[in-house]
């Protein structure tokens, strides 16, 4: 019995899911998802561009911006200040921790906080003495006012306002009431601005590049880049900008200038280098072909030096003599004379010879 084999079961497969398309916002804006975003630092991708934060700039969001204004940043100051008041002063005063001494500076900071109530910036009084004399209270007047680099003017212009809000004031209890013209100002202090006030405008990794400033309005945290910077990072021929490892220069026109160093402060002009390479080389040829050029006139000029000291040596034989005072000699150690030896030397004198005399020369003849 023969049995039909069953074919084999194909695997299954789950379709993929088509990628999710861009949404579209209600302007009909397309906005990248929060995975495909190329914006850094929070920034949003919205139509085609990145909206960043607003304590961050550049096309994608990546450089922190050089200022951060921080808005209702305050300081503390303090007026210490002096007063009189119209009592009889008692030994337990000088006891800060006598029944007498707690109720009269409770009533007294009471009192002041009807005095002070108009003022601006007031927040409390603390009294740090008392003395004989009357009542003499020596007390801090604490004030909070907004941080700038106004601020010490501005609690200048307050403390004559604490002086005259004293003088103005007329209370209902003349127990604490003030002596006339007592009231005085000793000195004046304004905290500084403390360095954390930006922390709670600049994302954390940004933080330790920001410092704040001072202005007339208010205060701004400023990065090394900002030229308020009392320690400004230099740019020469670039831009500053503040990453996330901290300032660096951006140079200009690099496709047209090599920078020496990592600030663009100096730079070499790549049309320049190539033409000055092309004219040194056109120098190097020069002067190698002028080299060559005048290699060859020595070389010709010693080959005409040879040639003629050559030509001379045929005059300079040893066969002749022309030094001697009867003419010169011709030495013919193998001439004869009819079948005999003749001297070594044959001496030719010119000193007779008749110079316009013509001589004639027969035509030689062949002899068989």
């Amino acid at each position: 019995m023969s049995t039909t084999p069953t074919p084999p079961t194909p695997p299954k497969t789950t379709p993929t899911p088509p990628p999710t398309p861009p949404t579209s916002s209600p302007t009909g804006a397309t906005t990248a998802t929060a995975s495909t975003s190329p914006c850094f630092n929070g920034g949003t991708w919205q139509g085609g561009q990145c909206l960043c934060p607003h304590n961050f700039q550049g096309d994608r969001c990546q450089n922190a911006k050089d200022a951060v204004e921080v808005e209702n940043a305050n300081v503390s100051a303090t007026v210490e200040m002096t007063t009189k008041i119209d009592a009889n002063f008692s030994e337990e005063l000088n006891d800060k921790s006598s029944e007498e001494y707690r109720n009269f500076t409770g009533e007294f900071r009471r009192m002041m906080s009807q005095v002070y109530r108009d003022i601006e910036g007031y927040s409390d009084v603390e009294v740090r003495k008392l003395s004989n004399g009357s009542i003499v209270v020596d007390y801090d007047v604490l004030l909070v006012v907004s941080a700038s680099a106004v601020a010490n003017e501005t609690v200048k212009n307050i403390s004559e306002s604490l002086v005259t809000a004293v003088q103005n004031y007329t209370g209902t209890n003349c127990s604490l009431c003030f002596v006339t013209n007592s009231t005085k100002v000793q000195n004046v202090t304004v905290q500084e601005v403390e360095e954390d006030v930006c922390h709670s405008q600049i994302q954390e990794n940004f933080r330790d590049f920001y410092v704040p400033y001072l202005t007339a309005a208010g205060v701004v945290c400023i990065t090394r880049c900002d030229a308020r910077h009392a320690d400004r990072w230099p740019c020469g021929y670039g831009s500053c900008s503040v990453g996330e490892r901290g300032p660096r220069c951006q140079c200009s026109d690099e496709a047209a200038f090599w920078y020496r160093d990592r600030f663009c402060r100096s730079r070499v002009s790549k049309v320049a280098v190539t033409a000055g390479a092309s004219v040194a080389a056109l120098v190097l040829v020069t002067a190698v072909f002028t080299t060559l050029l005048l290699l060859n006139r020595r070389r010709q000029k010693e080959r005409d030096r040879n040639r003629m000291r050559s030509r001379s040596e045929l005059y300079d034989s040893d066969d002749g003599d022309w030094d001697r005072p009867q003419g010169f000699a011709m030495h013919n150690l193998a001439a004869t004379w009819e079948d005999m030896e003749t001297p070594g030397t044959s001496y030719i004198n010119l000193e007779r010879v008749d110079t316009s005399r013509t001589i004639h020369f027969r035509r030689p003849t062949a002899v068989p």
